[in-house]
């Protein structure tokens, strides 16, 4: 067996192992990268991380929520939509709210299912929330759940608001986190109770004191009694503290107690209540009404309470004696297209006046449908602005607190006999110095503002409703239609029977996709990060700069280069070797003197500030100059002779012999200045003149940062220079091996 053989094959075998290894290890981050900027927004923190995504699936399970009709989903919502929602909801005993506690679902097909839908008739919804009130008043529940009983009103919209303020999984009274705590925090209070009236209180009680006029038959009893009781106040302490930690059990996790829960913690709360004892002799007789308030009471309290869930569920089921099975409800989630056609359809018949129609109209395309509440906002705002331009204004500074105090008289619907009582008095006198011999403008222009204000208010709840509205696949004769909101709110409206049957349903949501539609979720992330910030000018910049910086270095480097390679001068050695040392400075160093001179030229915020300072590198002259070294001299004593100039020498001859070298240069050059961020961020004030090293912290605030959306513009910010890698790769070898560079 020929071992030197073996021993050089498995040399060879380790060697490309870890070659291999190193490879994959330097590869893993940039796999990881792309992985994570395929990824929703709720995978990206997920624990333990995988390699693939929920967006490469064909269904996708869906977890629903359940809301109020009249407060939903409000943390999608923009500050317009939240106000528009708070102050114009309408309660609508048909609606019925789920919002998508997952992913939003952007496209494809919804698919709801429910097992069976219990419900009754509307005239029970009164007479079940009359017994809950009757209920109530005779129970002696927590004092803190007399809130949700202000209202006493038997209608469908009290009950919703009580439901959800009793029942909601996310603010709920019956929240795990709140009704267990609470709980505790009385059995707690308890504890302490005992703990004061044992170190100091026990003394001070009345029936415990002695006299000098007792005689020692007395005395031994009162003793007795009060040592029976302290002993009585330490078993009460020990259950106490063991009910705490039995309970403590049941506070963890999310959403409401649940019926199984809720007895388990009735049942600890009843046992520990038959360690409270109801004295008879003459003297601990007396400390009843001390132990009923500070321990029974609180107990009493919070076991009502406890009962008072039992009780509204179980009648609650109970009631609705009606049964439909297997309902399943698919609808197809509104694309900008669908958007529109329904957006054209319903405001074509919808009662706005025809001037406003024919505006909207104008304003309105298939591209711009999800901005054409703002546009239309806005298009009516800069009308009134321009009027009180034309009429009213002459300094700009005043416009503002004009536009401000007409919409506070708007607001409170004013005219131009009572506008005084709605403005200060410096308002009014700020108003009357503008409009003195402009009255009837005046008054045209606060109907226009009004009237304005009355059609965007109607426009806003119009506009959602109108692009929400989906096309139902499958659905039932319960159900009169869907709208499905900024992809997270689904609003089902019902016919027939009232939503409040509906609202302890919760179906099983599915999502399904075409090959193309699960393509385009693939890569959603990539859209979603393009459109975060004006990329397209971050490219353009980038671009630019990295070009302009590239082509100027490899223009001024050759020509140093040649001189110091080619050209005999006085000190050309010495000068070199200057240059070669200013490679020690570290650029940070410079920035400061940098920007004082950008600052001195006026260049900060320009293409200036971004190529100027760049344009010379030293590790270019000498990268170039050893590459020229290599050219041997009878080729420039052959050009003289011929008649050539330094000049054309250089471009004609230097530069095509040293094609790698210049190329690898240029390669080095154009990867620093793409990823140039520091300088960048120092130098440029607006979006404008940003690149993309900058514009990625777009996805960076103090909450954190959006991972799958950085790393989606990461990715496209580095594909040029991958590729630009790609192509010159055999010519950056070639020329660090020509240039006398090691590593």
């Amino acid at each position: 067996m020929n071992y030197t053989k073996f021993w050089k094959t498995l040399i060879n075998v380790i060697i490309y192992l870890l070659v291999a290894g190193g490879a994959v290890v330097m590869i893993l981050p940039f796999a990881w990268m792309i992985m994570t900027s395929l990824k929703t927004d709720g995978e990206v923190n997920n624990w333990p991380p995988t390699w693939t995504s929920k967006n490469f699936g064909s269904t996708r399970d869906i977890n629903l929520a359940k809301g109020s009709s009249t407060i939903s989903n409000k943390s999608v919502l923009s500050l317009t939509e939240f106000k528009s929602l708070t102050s114009n909801s309408i309660y609508n005993p048909n609606k019925l709210v789920y919002y998508v506690n997952d992913d939003k679902v952007r496209r494809g097909e919804i698919t709801l299912n429910y097992d069976k839908i219990n419900f009754a008739d509307s005239e029970d919804l009164n007479v079940l929330l009359e017994e809950f009130y009757k209920y109530f008043d005779n129970s002696d529940v927590r004092k803190d759940i007399n809130l949700f009983f202000i209202d006493r009103e038997a209608t469908p919209e009290n009950f919703e608001k009580l439901y959800f303020g009793l029942f909601s999984p996310e603010t709920g009274y019956y929240k795990k986190t709140n009704m267990v705590k609470n709980i505790i925090l009385d059995l707690n209070k308890m504890s302490k109770f005992i703990d004061l009236t044992l170190e100091k209180n026990i003394n001070r009680l009345p029936y415990f004191r002695i006299n000098d006029s007792y005689d020692q038959n007395r005395i031994n009893e009162i003793n007795d009694k009060k040592q029976e009781f302290e002993n009585y106040l330490k078993v009460l302490r020990t259950e106490i503290n063991k009910t705490i930690n039995e309970i403590e059990i049941y506070s963890k996790g999310l959403g409401l107690i649940s019926i199984e829960e809720n007895e388990k913690i009735l049942n600890l709360l009843m046992d520990f209540n038959t360690n409270i004892k109801t004295f008879q002799d003459s003297i601990l007789s007396k400390s009843n009404m001390l132990i009923s308030k500070n321990i029974y009471e609180p107990n009493i309290q919070n076991i009502n309470t406890l009962n008072m869930y039992s009780y509204f569920i179980s009648n609650y089921e109970n009631i609705q004696n009606k049964k439909l099975d297997n309902l399943k409800i698919t609808f197809k989630v509104p694309l900008k297209e669908d958007m529109y056609n329904n957006f054209v359809e319903d405001i074509k018949k919808s009662d706005f006046s025809e001037e406003f129609k024919t505006e909207v109209l104008k304003l309105s395309n298939k591209k711009n449908i999800l901005e054409l509440k703002e546009l239309v906002i806005q298009h009516f705002e800069t009308k009134i602005i321009e009027n009180i331009k034309s009429d009213f204004i002459n300094e700009p500074k005043d416009l503002s607190r004009f536009i401000s105090v007409l919409r506070t008289l708007s607001k409170n619907n004013a005219n131009i006999n009572n506008y005084a009582e709605y403005i200060t008095n410096s308002e009014f006198e700020f108003i009357n110095s503008k409009i003195s011999d402009k009255q009837n403008e005046f008054e045209s222009l606060l109907n226009l503002r009004i009237s304005t204000d009355n059609e965007l208010n109607k426009f806003t709840k119009f506009y959602s409703n109108s692009i929400s509205r989906v096309e139902l696949l499958e659905t039932s004769e319960i159900i009169d239609k869907i709208l499905y909101k900024e992809n997270s709110n689904i609003e089902i409206y019902t016919k027939k029977i009232y939503s409040s049957w509906l609202i302890d349903e919760m179906p099983i949501a599915k999502a399904n996709f075409t090959f193309g539609e699960k393509f385009k979720n693939i890569f959603q992330n990539y859209v979603d990060a393009w459109n975060a910030a004006p990329f397209s000018k971050y490219y353009m910049n980038t671009v630019l700069m990295a070009t302009a910086t590239t082509v100027l270095e490899i223009i001024i480097g050759s020509m140093a280069a040649f001189a110091f390679a080619k050209l005999n001068f006085f000190g050309k050695n010495f000068i070199f070797t200057l240059f070669l040392a200013t490679m020690m400075v570290p650029g940070e160093v410079m920035l400061v003197p940098n920007y004082i001179t950008i600052s001195r030229f006026q260049w900060i915020d320009s293409y200036y500030a971004l190529i100027v300072p760049w344009v010379v590198s030293v590790f270019a002259i000498f990268l170039l100059r050893q590459q020229f070294l290599t050219v041997p001299n009878e080729l420039w004593d052959a050009a003289k002779i011929d008649g050539s100039s330094s000049w054309r020498f250089l471009w004609t001859v230097m530069v095509p012999l040293s094609k790698p070298s210049i190329l690898t240069g240029a390669l080095l050059k154009f990867v620093g200045s793409w990823n140039a961020f520091l300088w960048v961020l120092i130098v440029t004030k607006s979006p404008e003149m940003r690149t993309l090293a900058v514009g990625l912290q777009t996805f960076r605030s103090e909450s954190g940062e959006i991972y799958n959306l950085l790393m989606s513009a990461s990715t496209f910010s580095l594909i040029p220079v991958i590729l630009l890698f790609i192509l010159l790769q055999n010519y950056f070898v070639e020329g660090i091996a020509k240039s006398g560079l090691k590593g």
